[in-house]
């Protein structure tokens, strides 16, 4: 959509500047709101506060009642992924002067960066714990509920990346994989190295093999300098596409069904915070109502303002967890009847999202998100991600997309005793 950019400036200018009373009412307008006039929103920071403010106005005047959610949350979670780098390399120097001390090391290290792989941060209780929060609503049904359907969507936006350029993005991704497998390498030398040492290996072999740890340690070396500087940083992106554009979408949903209420599908409209921060606003969400949410089904809203709408089948970076059958069943029923503009279902393997969390945890959830010329992530962590990334054809095409999922659920699409259309 090499024409997104005159939309929207068309779109700003036929319609003023919100501070001055005169908004755009499309479905575009509160995504223009969050990245243009409160602008960045890290977690626990004033502007994630100031979009909580407005989601709360925009909902109570549709009528819902309003429950918000307030919780603690690091500031960042790089300092603990720096933390564990440090811990695997000073395992790796200390090995000639204490063996044992410096094999605890590394597998206290390579432990926690695996955890880290997994959206848990373990020193992340270390730094400092600003304030987030939830913002959270209901729509019951006009029948008795036989299902719970919770649409989520995340007010932060991520820390901006020291780069914009695609070329930079795929370097970076590729040496995140370097750090990996180099994190497995020194894991598996010591490993080597301190059970030679305990079966009296020659001194030359232990030598051989902590020098050739020590090699490995460079890459990881070099991704520790990368998270001390993105720890003391404090820029963060406008989030125009990740995530103004997800709860622009939820709002215009509230706003449909607070005058068209489900029949069957009592709705959850969760605004949640800190989603950077390993998901901390959804995983407060289900801690506060785990016996409501336990059977829940979760829609996490993330991306839609570039590109055809999408759903992802499987999260995660090294194992990911597949997505709820049920769930990538009905959507692929909605792609295959919105052929011309969705774009099937797709693999996240870049980021650990909201419904990452939710999986890794046993809940069924499903991530609805936009695809631009086969990257799902085009503007994530860049400065760039303001209010001109967006695209308003690509929220409406969202719009239309994520509202025909939320009927067909709430006409029996995930129930057992499916209606014939929804049968394969």
């Amino acid at each position: 959509m090499d024409d997104s950019e005159t939309i929207i400036r068309h779109t700003i200018t036929a319609h003023g500047d919100a501070n001055h009373g005169r908004r755009d009412r499309s479905i575009a307008w509160p995504a223009l709101h969050l990245a243009r006039d409160i602008g960045p929103r890290p977690a626990g920071s004033s502007g994630e506060r100031k979009a909580a403010r407005f989601v709360e106005r925009e909902l109570r005047k549709l009528g819902l009642d309003v429950v918000n959610q307030r919780f603690r949350v690091p500031s960042t979670t790089a300092g603990s992924k720096a933390i564990a780098h440090f811990v695997l390399l000073a395992g790796a120097a200390l090995f000639t002067l204490h063996r044992h001390l410096s094999y605890a090391l590394v597998l206290v290290g390579f432990f926690s960066l695996m955890l880290e792989n997994y959206g848990r941060s373990p020193f992340a209780w270390l730094s400092a714990h600003p304030q987030s929060e939830n913002v959270v609503a209901r729509i019951r049904p006009v029948k008795e509920p036989e299902l719970k359907l919770v649409l989520v969507a995340h007010l932060d936006s991520h820390r901006a990346g020291s780069h914009d350029r695609p070329e930079a993005t795929g370097l970076s991704r590729g040496f995140s994989l370097l750090d990996f497998l180099c994190q497995a390498t020194v894991f598996t030398v010591f490993t080597l190295a301190y059970g030679g040492f305990l079966l009296s290996m020659d001194a030359q072999k232990l030598d051989f093999l902590w020098k050739l740890g020590l090699f490995a340690c460079i890459p990881v070396f070099a991704s520790l300098v990368v998270q001390v500087k993105r720890a003391l940083s404090e820029k963060a992106s406008p989030g125009g596409n990740f995530n103004a554009s997800g709860v622009a979408l939820l709002l215009e949903l509230a706003n449909h069904f607070s005058r068209r209420q489900p029949q069957r599908a009592e709705l959850w409209l969760a605004f949640t915070g800190a989603s950077e921060i390993n998901g901390r606003g959804v995983r407060n969400l289900v801690r506060h109502h785990r016996k409501d949410l336990r059977d829940a089904y979760f829609l996490v809203l993330q991306g839609v303002g570039r590109g055809f709408p999408t759903c992802t089948r499987r999260e995660g970076r090294l194992i990911g967890f597949r997505v709820n059958r049920r769930l990538e069943r009905l959507a692929r029923h909605i792609i295959d009847s919105h052929a011309h503009y969705s774009a099937g279902l797709t693999k996240n393997r870049k980021s650990l999202g909201e419904a990452f969390q939710l999986l890794s945890r046993g809940y069924r959830a499903i991530t609805i998100c936009g695809v631009e010329r086969g990257h799902t992530s085009r503007h994530r962590e860049k400065k760039k991600d303001d209010h001109m990334s967006l695209d308003p054809r690509s929220l409406r095409l969202a719009l239309d997309f994520t509202r025909s999922l939320v009927e067909a659920a709430d006409h029996g699409g995930l129930t057992r005793n499916r209606p014939r259309a929804f049968r394969r």
